[in-house]
């Protein structure tokens, strides 16, 4: 089914299937397929975000004061500020996205309730 999605959200749906790519059955098929398509839209999106982190960003460091190789962009800060100013109309950007559902009966008895909710945006009657 074709969805017109925006980064965002294309984003929240991928990383609510990452607990259930476990599945082994025809939901995990569904599931896995999914998140493979959203992953490959997000690929620029990603890119860009991570190069915005790199650029606004400062190498954490660990208790005693030594760096690590992460890098993030702290809330609260002015570089915060530009880091989200710029990502921002990425983040509203819409994509179409040619997205597989599922019943909702096929998910009774597999799933509980939290993850049937987790994923209710590809669930149908």
């Amino acid at each position: 089914m074709k969805q017109t999605l925006t980064n965002f959200e294309m984003e929240q749906r991928r990383n609510s299937l990452i607990p259930l790519l476990s599945q082994r059955n025809i939901l995990g098929y569904i599931i896995a397929r999914n998140y493979r398509m959203l992953s490959n839209e997000l690929l620029e999106y990603e890119k860009f975000r991570n190069d915005l982190v790199q650029k606004y960003g400062e190498q954490d460091k660990d208790e005693n004061g030594n760096l690590l190789p992460t890098v993030t962009v702290k809330i609260g800060t002015e570089n915060f500020v530009k880091f989200y100013t710029e990502l921002k109309p990425l983040n509203d950007m819409k994509h179409e996205v040619d997205l597989m559902t599922a019943k909702y009966e096929s998910v009774i008895g597999i799933l509980s309730g939290e993850e049937i909710l987790s994923i209710d945006w590809m669930l149908e009657d």
